[in-house]
């Protein structure tokens, strides 16, 4: 039987509310030690997804535009997939968008995340087919 995404991803996940100030979530992920994090609007439904390189590659680009918030630079919208999605889907999905994290949720509910360290976690752990 093969692996799902239920099956690796990280259920305590940090969201963003979309109001954030860049150095706050920059505080967040080095705090954390995580690269991103999904977006949430007040109603706490996924907007979209925020990463370092969103943080490094927009706040940084020469123009009288400065961003300020999460929402101001995420991605939208986030790349989902389902709990009950294959591992080999969602890492078809990754590559094709060349993105390295999906959230996993039904809707905008938000149910886990995986990156690309997660799926790598199951390769090591010899996970990547169940008995």
């Amino acid at each position: 039987m093969s692996l799902r995404a239920s099956d690796v991803m990280v259920k305590d996940v940090l969201t963003v509310p979309e109001t954030t100030p860049l150095k706050e979530v920059a505080r967040l992920f080095g705090e954390r030690k995580i690269t991103g994090a999904p977006v949430v609007n007040a109603q706490g439904e996924l907007v979209g997804v925020i990463s370092e390189t969103d943080i490094i590659r927009k706040s940084t680009s020469i123009g009288a535009w400065s961003p300020s918030t999460a929402s101001q630079i995420m991605t939208k919208p986030a790349v989902t997939v389902a709990p009950d999605d294959s591992l080999q889907k969602v890492c078809e999905l990754m590559y094709e968008r060349r993105i390295h994290r999906v959230v996993v949720g039904e809707g905008q509910k938000i149910s886990g995340i995986i990156t690309t360290m997660d799926i790598l976690r199951a390769i090591a752990s010899n996970q990547m087919t169940k008995p």
